[in-house]
């Protein structure tokens, strides 16, 4: 398990003051690659073979977003592990330890040469500390779109500040630009999103949304012939105690 923590300053926040959920994304990254870099063994594996990890799913349960100047805790550990899949859990805290957001995540194993899934020797999955999940809802990790979405007509551009070390869009600002397209008067409970295919520099993403009656809102971000690169859903927040 690794933690750190961290004062939610200007360049987290958004008009409202509050923590955006791209920023979260970026926290909780931060503390999953930290925590894999902590692991000698895999991260000797993962150099040596020209091995990484990509994600394919993230579910954020959201409690409360934290606002400018709070001190946050910031948690990520491996909660399963198999040849082709790592599961990851992480999550933020307030300094008094009261849970604000939690997180899972699933990625698989690739061969960075080939761009292709590749399994990890038992040895090095024998290697692997495994803990317990966070104690959270979560949901499939295909999310499932309504039968009719609407086209923004915007085209969005991937620049090279969108990239992360692999060269492709960084996952946390997919979030970012599907969170432009959820209401004002839509509060996020939980997001999910399916990262189908890796969006490069000079890519175009065409947003598609759709709000539904039962409190959901979904945002495809698609290529030009309407392929997606990324699909989310946000549910709006439920009163505590109930469940999605």
């Amino acid at each position: 398990m690794y933690e750190y923590s961290i004062k939610i300053g200007m360049g987290h926040i958004g008009k409202d003051g509050l923590l955006k959920l791209g920023s979260a994304v970026d926290l909780l990254q931060n503390a999953s690659w930290f925590q894999m870099d902590d692991d000698p063994e895999l991260t000797g594996y993962f150099s040596s073979r020209g091995t990484g990890m990509y994600l394919t799913y993230r579910q954020m349960n959201i409690l409360r977003l934290p606002a400018y100047g709070e001190e946050v805790t910031v948690k990520s550990w491996v909660c399963g592990c198999d040849s082709l899949f790592g599961y990851r859990s992480s999550a933020v805290y307030t300094d008094s330890g009261s849970l604000c957001i939690g997180s899972a995540a699933i990625g698989p194993f690739i061969d960075l040469q080939k761009r292709t899934p590749t399994r990890l020797p038992k040895e090095i999955l024998h290697s692997v500390v495994i803990h317990e999940p966070l104690d959270m809802e979560v949901l499939s990790r295909r999310v499932r779109l309504p039968d009719t979405m609407e086209s923004t007509e915007e085209n969005i551009v991937v620049h090279k500040q969108h990239l992360d070390k692999y060269g492709h869009m960084n996952n946390a600002r997919y979030v970012d630009i599907a969170s432009n397209y959820v209401p004002d008067d839509f509060t996020p409970g939980m997001m999910r999103a399916e990262y189908k295919t890796a969006a490069v520099e000079g890519d175009i993403l065409v947003p598609h949304t759709h709000r539904n009656d039962g409190g959901t809102f979904s945002v495809i971000l698609a290529n030009t012939s309407g392929a997606p690169y990324a699909v989310m859903e946000f549910r709006e927040r439920l009163p505590e105690g109930q469940a999605y």
